[in-house]
């Protein structure tokens, strides 16, 4: 029996094909390359950049106005594709821009789950727990369980529940130098 392809699977295969021998060579580097984070539910970056027309739906719904658009300057490839920063203002994962996305570049997978967008990290030289300074407003701020905890009055960030949503950095005391930062998950390396 013919097993039909997903469409990630057909963007993917019938734009290698189109490019050729150099398609082959720039599409792995197009992840590679990527230090900037996508609003959650975006798909691969080869399929998002396909599949995204740019139109800004997803910020105009973002309640917390957290997803911003690339101008040109970033570049033609970039250019009024959605990004966000969650060091700056935080994402409540509300997933309305995956709800209100027309072509899916942005999409909630079938069993909901929406894949992180970042991960939190500690910046032990910024961090006053650290510096023996009883403070956990990062703790209490994550909404989700286990993604941060306090060990040795420390903050510790868990990898296999952090969504990257940057609840923990807003919620920072430290104003200029924040003891967390969140960090694209593909310039983890």
């Amino acid at each position: 029996m013919k097993e039909l392809l997903n469409r990630r699977e057909f963007l993917t295969g019938n734009l290698k094909s189109a490019l050729g021998l150099f398609g082959q060579m720039i599409i792995p580097t197009i992840d590679q390359e990527r230090t900037f984070i996508r609003p959650p539910g975006a798909q691969d970056e080869i399929v998002f950049l396909t599949s995204c027309t740019r139109c800004g739906i997803c910020r105009d719904v973002c309640p917390v106005t957290t997803i911003q658009l690339f101008n040109i300057e970033s570049g033609a490839k970039l250019a009024g594709t959605p990004f966000l920063n969650p060091n700056e203002i935080a994402c409540t994962y509300c997933n309305e821009c995956s709800k209100h996305c027309p072509t899916d570049a942005l999409e909630i997978p079938e069993n909901g789950m929406v894949p992180p967008i970042g991960i939190a990290k500690v910046m032990k030289k910024n961090c006053i727990a650290y510096q023996d300074v009883m403070c956990d407003y990062c703790i209490r701020a994550c909404p989700i369980s286990g993604a941060l905890t306090l060990e040795k009055g420390k903050p510790k960030v868990d990898s296999d529940f952090c969504n990257g949503c940057g609840q923990c950095v807003t919620s920072c005391i430290q104003h200029d130098t924040k003891g967390l930062y969140v960090k694209a998950l593909s310039s983890l390396s």
